[in-house]
């Protein structure tokens, strides 16, 4: 297994790990995310999931966004199953994919695409907790793979509109998790 894709599984199953406590009442709140509720970032982080499915079997992005629908974690077990079924196939790692952030990016293999969206779901993992008052703690692994992915981006696209507010200076002492967090623009 790749490294990219072991934090990414971990990213998902933590994500799991926070929607089975939510209630519908819960995740319809406000999230950290500026405009966002917890079903938007539900519906985000399953876009992320069908996206990496549709990469790894067709080396192009979904024809589709998924929605979480009345059922979130049935909605979300589903494309779990079939996105982690798709990156178990022979080669499913190694294929292209074509353009999954536009021509200025370019094509790269989907392996490189599983760990940037483990890293991208790291936030949301958070964002979720906090919406539902969940458990809002981040393997400590997956938020090193985050942060390191993270500070590999362009700073001006890393604060691109529809991208991550300003970075917040952490509090001195601050653990690896908050660090993160502010870097990506959430006030812990």
């Amino acid at each position: 297994m790749s490294e990219n894709l072991r934090n990414f599984t971990k990213a998902v199953y933590g994500f799991e790990h926070v929607l089975k406590q939510s209630t519908p009442k819960t995740i319809a709140r406000k999230s950290p995310c500026t405009g966002w509720t917890g079903v938007d970032v539900t519906e985000h982080v399953m876009g992320a999931l069908a996206m990496v499915q549709s990469y790894a079997t067709t080396g192009n992005g979904p024809k589709k966004v998924p929605k979480a629908s009345t059922e979130p974690l049935a909605a979300w077990d589903k494309l779990r199953d079939s996105t982690l079924a798709a990156l178990d196939q022979e080669g499913a790692l190694q294929r292209i994919a074509n353009e999954p952030f536009g021509p200025e990016v370019g094509s790269f293999p989907v392996d490189l695409l599983v760990g940037f969206m483990g890293a991208d779901m790291a936030a949301h993992i958070w964002d979720l907790a906090r919406t539902v008052k969940g458990d809002d703690r981040l393997d400590p692994g997956l938020v090193k793979h985050s942060a390191a992915t993270w500070k590999m981006v362009n700073p001006d696209v890393l604060r691109a509109p529809g991208m991550m507010g300003p970075a917040i200076k952490p509090a001195k002492g601050a653990d690896a998790q908050t660090k993160l967090l502010n870097m990506l623009g959430r006030t812990v």
